[in-house]
């Protein structure tokens, strides 16, 4: 086993939430599944999650200036599947919210961001946004994944 290897299965043993990111581009919805993400600074509000530069979706997402981060709720797993593997949104699935953002419908929670700043890391790039705005959903559970599997919390 080779030291990405390594480090992919000991990452796979963090549980995470899941997130759907998602931005428009050249006039289409684009979104991507990520469990990259942290809290940064309550003042002012920052988040950051991390996108790699190989893959279709990572230059879009790094010069993005603004996107909205989904949480997705325990009943959306297809939802972050699809996401993880097409750079559409799912149809259906999404709108555009009061403020121009496209978001999943139906997330426990969504942020709308500026991007504040990128930073190279290695074979990604940290993605770091200012909140802009908060939705919640006090009735939606959490979407999980720990070693690559899709759980949920109540």
């Amino acid at each position: 086993m080779s030291a990405s290897d390594d480090f992919r299965a000991a990452m796979s043993r963090y549980p995470t939430g899941v997130t759907v990111v998602s931005t428009y581009h050249e006039g289409r919805a684009v979104g991507m599944t990520a469990n990259s993400f942290a809290s940064v600074s309550l003042e002012p509000p920052l988040v950051l999650w991390s996108v790699g530069k190989t893959g279709s979706r990572g230059q879009v997402f790094s010069d993005a200036k603004s996107f909205s981060i989904c949480f997705l709720g325990s009943d959306q797993s297809e939802i972050a599947k699809f996401c993880a593997d097409n750079e559409a949104l799912p149809a259906g699935r999404w709108s555009e919210n009061a403020y121009g953002f496209p978001v999943v419908e139906n997330c426990p929670v969504v942020l709308d961001c500026r991007q504040h700043a990128v930073y190279p890391a290695g074979d990604h790039d940290i993605i770091i946004g200012e909140v802009l705005r908060i939705s919640m959903r006090d009735e939606a559970g959490a979407l999980t994944f720990y070693r690559s599997q899709y759980g949920t919390m109540e």
